[in-house]
Formats: C-alpha cells, structure tokens, sequence
C-alpha cells in the first residue's frame, strides 16, 4: 500500500511540474530564511558562554545619580574598587580589572628591522585573568602569567603577526602609549577570542606597571577608567549582594562624592547579558540589540508560517483535480482513514523535499551572504546539535500541522456527488483560504513599510549636516615614539613640511576625532554662581588649528592662540555645554570660569557637532588646548590628488617620527563606519521582505487557481452573455485583491507602532510618513496583480463552449 502511495505522489508531482515546483520551492525559501535567521538569533545569544564560570561572572556598572535622578551609567569605574569588595563580602570569590592599554607595539627583528604597528586591542589586566574567564592559554599556563610588571600574554594571531614562525615565549614588545609604555616581555599565547566574546584583545599586559603611574597609585578612588568583573562563589545571590555593595562607595568616597551632590550605586551585569541587554556610555565594544533579536524571531516565524499557509493554499487548490480519483477510491471500497495516510504521505514527500532543498539554499546563503549579514560564529553553529534540534522541531512540528489539513479535507469529498459530475466548490473552505493570504500579505506588508521605515531613518543620519566638515580629511594615528623629545616641536617640523605642499589646507592634532566616542569626561561647575551643579562633560585636547581644520562656526569669542601662554588654562565649550551651565547666549559665556578645582576662562563657544553618529545625542565637551595630548593627526587635503598626496604624507611621517607607524583612514569613511549595523538591520529586512512577498504571491497564485477552477462554467456563462475579457478580467482581479486590501488595512496601525518603538533609540530621527504606507500598499497591491493578471487572463480567454462543455 505504501509503494502504491508513493507511486501515485510521484506520478502526481511530474504531472504538475509548475505548480510543483511552486510548492516545494516556496516553502523551501520560507525554511532557509527561517535557517538564517535562526542560527543569527542563536549566534547573539551565545555571546560569552563558552566561560565555564559564566554564570557566575559579573561586571560592575557604575551609576550615578542627583536629587534621586539616574544622571549617567558607564562600565568604566574605580581601580580600587575590586580590591576592596573582595575584602568586604566573602561572596566573591575573584576580580579581574580591564585598563585601554592602546598605543603603538615595536618589535626589533633579529635582521635589526623595527616593525612597528599602531594597535587598538590592548588592554591592561590583573594575572587572574585567565582564572576568571576561560581564554585557553596555549603555552604557559594561567598562574604563570601576568605575575610581573613587565609581562605580556598575546594571542596566536598577534605572535605570528609579530614574530612568524619563531617562538614568542621571552621576546620583548615594546609599547608606546599614553598610560605607561616600556618593553614587556612575552610570557604566553592564548588562542584567538572567539567571535562571540563581548570583549577581544590582541595584547594584555600586566596591570601591575600601570598602577605604578603616579595618578593611579594616589588616585584608585577617583579615576573611573577600569572594566571590572568580579567571580561569585557558586550560589550567591547576586541580588543581595548588589545590594550591599554601595556600601564600599559610601565608606571610601561618601564625603566627596556629597560634595558634587551625587550619589553613586554599583549594579551586577550577568556576563551573557552583556552582548544584548548593555548599551551604556565607553561599552569595551558595540553589543547588540535584544529588541533587534525579538524582532527577528517574529520575522523568522511570519515567514515560516507564510511558506506553510501557501503550501495548504496550493495544496488545497490542487484538491479539485484530485475529486474524482477521491470518489473513485471511494465507490471502490477505500476508507477515509487510507486516504488521509495516502494525501499525508504525499504531503511528507513535499515537505522532506523541501526541507532538503531549504537546507541547501540556508548553507548557499551562509556562504554569499556572510559578509552582509555577519553573524558571529555562523558555521561554528552548523555544528550546535542546539540549533539543529529547535530548527528542525519547529519546522517537522509546522509541516504535520500543514500536511494533515490537506489530508484531512482531500478525503472529505462525498463519492456519490462526485461521480455525478458535482465537482466541490468550496475546498478547504474559500472564506478560510483568503483569510490565510491576509495573514501572508499583512506579513509581507509589514516587512514592506519596515523596510523603507529603517531605509528612511539611516538616509536622514548620514544626510543630516554633521556641524562640521568630514570630506578630505586624513587622519594619521599621531606618533608615540618622539624624534627631539618634544610633541610640540616635531608636530611643527610635520606642519611645516606638509603645509608647504599646495594639496593641504590644514593640519590638526586633537585627543579624539568625530566618530569615536570621548572616554575622558569630568564633573565641572561654572563658578561664582551660587550653588551652581556638577556637570558630566566630555573633555578633548586640540591645537589652534583644530576649529578651522574642521570648519567648525565659532559662536562667541576666538579660537586658541599658541603665542598666548594663558590659553593652556583656558577652554572653549559647545552650545550643550553652554546650555549644561546655564549661560543664557554664547556672548554671556566668554570670560567666564568653568573647572573643578582650578577655574578656567572661557575664551570661545562653538557649535553642535555630532561627535558621534545621530544615534547619539549631542553632549557637552570642552575643548582644552593640549596640543601634546594628541592621538590623531587630521590632514585636511585640497584636491583630489588623494594617492600622491598619501606618497607625500608618508614620507614627511616618517622623517618627523622616525620608528613610528604610518597608518591612515578617511574620516568620512571612519564616520559611516558608526552606521554598519543598522545598514545591517536594513540588508537583512530588505532580503526577508522580499522572500516574505514572493512566498505570499505563490499563495495569492494558489487562490487564483483555485477561483478560476471553481468559476469556469460561470465564466463561460457571462462569455456567451456577452461579457468581454477585459471584464472578465476585472471582475476575477477584483475579487484576488480583496484580501491585499484588507492586509494592508491590518498592517499599517502594526507596523506604526512597532516603527515608532523601533525609533526610540536614535536621538535624532526621521518622522514616519503617510506615503510610506502608500508606497507599501500600491506595492503590494502591484505585486498582487502581476501575479494573478496571468491566471485571471488565461480563465478569462478560454473558449466558453469548452468550459461548459466540460462542467
């Protein structure tokens, strides 16, 4: 009976190849997308579980507030804080604080050659490191390393970096940087960090010389510039211990911190949910976002379920042929029970067959589209039997459902009826079927309107004016390794010379440049205003040029001046600055005092620029002139000449910095760099619109089928009545569009709220206009015709006498 089964599916699916082919490939498009977007969900959710103490690991976050108003939340907080919680609360069992240790790295080859490279993923670290967390050390082992000041541990990528094929163990680095450079010697090799980790680094260096710095040593209650991670013994509650953890604040900086009228607390952040639920101010690197993965997951299901109603839509459809091969098996003697197994077994041949092909069409998009979609570890996850068994379960749990309702209406066709030539109108049930197109196409349509929504919003960032110039701008990392011991003097010797050529305007040092976010940040007041309130403000050291370099508007006042001595101790400050103070207009402002202990001038106010993508609102800065202080150099370039200008660059670099590394990028590039993720976001929904709408027109196709099948001899009628095609046409268009019109009324209110929630995390955005839901309706409304136009034609131009000969 089986074999007889399969050999009737078979015959069955060769017979209607197109129609077929629709089935099997639309569902097995609706698997691979639901396969893609799943394993990206399980990647972002892996994030950091791969430590065998994850669940015991925390990181402290450092929140302050005024007058019971949450003010500021950073992951950056007090050196000496670790120390003294592990000697407060025996709950804890270990710490680990993180410092930026970026700076230039040298190495002197055995040839005598000095290979230098400015790196970005260096951080100090205390020796239990590797006792905390779980980075495999692959030579010496964890209780070895990072004992001695001038230590270092490197990962394989960095020893065959640096060193190639020779033993790393006992070579030195040295490392230029603005904390505390000097030679380390290579203790270990860990393997490279996995992509799910929230925090990489190419180069960990023993925190012990870093507390040797003079700020450090006599400032662990006042420099907030530590990751700090603490281990819990196995079943502390890590609330009760929040709780009391304040108390260590109070006890060291309580009388300070009542001077600036603030009050800090400590909250425990659980390692694995750091990844999706921190987005604070100085995050080691950018997390996800678990509102984008929620997101995804109801994506995921919309198409999925839009694949599964298509294939019962055409395979319900395809019921009316199979009418009279139903009533014979039954005026034969078949029961219902043999025709439910003979239609299910059919339908499990289209299913396994498409989940076949949507396994290789999900593996064929792993491999095309891994760069755009960039998931963490997306063919590691291939080998997650977790990942395998959830994917697979919903999708088997889906295509029983799927595969039964067919079955089940298949067999329900009466013999007698049938065999005297009544075909059923009303597989399936016709009302049950155009409801199941509305949920597809309200689907499609939200995915349409969210596509141009999140398109709109990344347009309006990168098109708005940024409050400054970006365009021509080099930047080169500023030198670590000095010529005449001097900044000053070697930064003028690089200014002159590359001034000198006529495809430079100008040239700045600055601490930062726009598109990073400042780490330096300060309490200051504004002075002899009585009672006047700390502000959090953001600190940059810059030269003269920086202002003009830049094309910044000067409000009031004047730009620094290098020949007046007094403006090493005087500031300028933006328009939220000014706001932040109280001054009622820029003029207001000039020559007043702003500081913490020492008052400086205010001698400029310049405009809002956005520092950072518009994703970030505007905060205070303060601009000091420290020119010294620098980590970038901004080459302002005149022309387009871009590659003889880097030639010319390069070499006056390395004649003023000799032993330093020349490394450049563009700042208009280095600015859109901010915006790689929702460009992300956008390719993803883009391409999963575009999948949902072609899944929802294979099921609008299977309707149309359908009526025309179930509508012949009425259509055949009206023919011989007199009725044109146009209006034949017309009238079956009419009818397939219904339920577009319906889905578009349902989607819209959806997708507006889910828009507007969505839009809640950029500081400055785009408003949701009327026609994008126009856009979307005609859209769908265009697609909806061009797939049925073909159906609605062909029914409408059959011979009259051949349909009704045939009904």
């Amino acid at each position: 009976m089986m074999q007889n089964y399969i050999t009737v599916a078979w015959r069955n699916l060769l017979k209607n190849k197109a129609i077929s082919f629709i089935m099997i490939f639309g569902l097995a498009a609706s698997i691979a997308a639901f396969l893609l977007i799943t394993q990206y969900v399980f990647s972002e959710f892996s994030y950091d579980e791969f430590h065998t103490g994850a669940d015991n690991i925390y990181r402290i976050r450092l929140d302050d507030y005024k007058q019971g108003v949450l003010t500021n939340i950073s992951v950056i907080s007090y050196h000496a804080e670790a120390p003294a919680i592990k000697e407060t609360f025996p709950e804890v069992e270990d710490f680990v604080r993180l410092h930026r240790a970026d700076g230039m790295i040298s190495y002197r080859k055995p040839s005598g050659e000095l290979v230098s490279y400015h790196e970005k993923k260096a951080f100090y670290a205390d020796s239990s490191l590797f006792d905390v967390f779980s980075f495999p050390l692959l030579k010496d082992s964890a209780n070895q390393v990072l004992r001695r000041p001038e230590s270092v541990v490197i990962p394989e990528s960095m020893a065959q970096k640096y060193f190639g094929r020779q033993n790393p163990i006992g070579k030195t680095l040295r490392l230029s940087s603005d904390w505390q450079g000097g030679d380390y010697v290579v203790e270990g090799v860990f393997a490279d960090i996995p992509m799910n980790s929230h925090i990489h680094f190419d180069f960990v260096f023993s925190i012990q010389n870093l507390l040797k710095n003079q700020q450090f040593a006599t400032g662990g209650w006042y420099w907030t510039n530590f990751y700090t991670y603490l281990l819990l013994r196995a079943g502390t509650s890590p609330e009760a211990l929040q709780n009391r953890l304040s108390s260590v604040i109070e006890k060291h900086i309580g009388k300070q911190l009542k001077k600036y009228k603030v009050r800090q607390t400590f909250v425990l952040q659980p390692l694995r949910s750091i990844h999706l639920h921190s987005q604070t101010a100085s995050e080691v690197e950018p997390n996800g976002k678990i509102g984008i993965v929620y997101v995804l997951i109801l994506v995921a299901f919309l198409i999925l379920a839009i694949g599964w109603l298509n294939y019962i839509n055409l395979s319900t459809a395809r019921g009316i042929e199979r009418a009279k091969e139903v009533g014979f098996r039954k005026a034969l003697g078949s029961e219902k029970r043999q025709l439910i197994q003979q239609f299910f077994v059919e339908s499990l041949g289209f299913n396994l067959l498409s989940v076949f092909i949507g396994i290789g069409l999900f593996l064929l998009a792993l491999v095309i589209f891994s760069d755009s979609i960039q998931t963490t570890n997306s063919f590691s996850m291939l080998l997650n039997p977790l990942f395998w068994t959830v994917s697979l379960t919903v999708i088997f749990l889906g295509f029983f459902l799927s595969a039964f309702y067919p079955a089940f209406v298949l067999s329900s066709f009466k013999p007698i009826a049938i065999l005297k030539g009544y075909l059923p109108k009303q597989t399936g049930g016709e009302s049950f079927r155009k409801s199941l197109v509305v949920f597809q196409f309200t689907a499609s349509i939200f995915l349409i309107i969210a596509t141009l929504v999140i398109n709109q919003q990344l347009a309006f960032m990168q098109q708005q004016d940024l409050g400054m110039n970006i365009n021509q701008q080099l930047i080169v990392k500023a030198p670590k390794i000095l010529r005449t011991g001097s900044f000053t003097n070697d930064i003028r010797f690089f200014k002159d010379r590359t001034l000198a050529d006529t495809d430079v305007r100008h040239v700045t040092a600055s601490s930062e440049v726009p598109g990073q976010e400042i780490f330096w940040t300060v309490e200051w007041q504004r002075f002899h205003q009585a009672a006047a309130d700390y502000k959090l403000c953001s600190m940059m050291a810059v030269d003269e040029d920086f202002i003009p370099t830049y094309n910044i508007k000067l409000l009031a006042g004047r730009n620094f001046n290098k020949e007046l001595v007094l403006d090493n101790e005087a500031v300028i400050i933006n328009e939220s600055a000014l706001k932040a103070f109280g001054f009622a207009t820029a003029e207001q402002a000039i020559n007043q005092e702003v500081g913490n202990v020492i008052p400086k001038k205010i001698v400029g106010v310049v405009n809002d620029f956005h520092q950072q993508s518009l994703k970030t609102a505007n905060r205070p800065i303060i601009f000091q002139h420290i020119p010294w202080n620098s980590s970038f150099l901004t080459i302002a370039l005149r022309s387009n000449h871009v590659g003889e200008s880097i030639a010319m660059l390069e070499k006056v670099y390395h004649e003023a910095f000799p032993g330093n590394a020349f490394e450049f990028f563009f700042l208009d590039d280095h600015f859109q760099q901010q915006y790689k993720s929702d460009e992300r976001v956008a390719a993803l929904f883009s391409w999963f619109a575009l999948v949902a709408i072609s899944i929802a027109c294979l099921g609008l196709l299977g309707l149309a089928m359908f009526t025309a099948k179930n509508r012949t001899k009425e259509i055949g009628i009206r023919k011989v009545l007199g009725a044109s095609v146009g209006s034949v046409v017309m009238l079956l268009s009419r009818d397939f569009l219904r339920p577009v019109g319906v889905a578009i009324i349902l989607a819209s209110p959806l997708a507006w709220y889910a828009l507007t929630w969505w839009l809640q995390d950029f500081a400055y955005k785009t408003d949701i206009k009327l026609w994008t839901f126009l856009v979307a309706g005609v859209l769908a409304i265009g697609i909806a015709l061009v797939t049925v136009s073909f159906q609605s034609v062909k029914a409408a131009l059959m011979n009259p006498v051949k349909s009704l000969r045939g009904e």
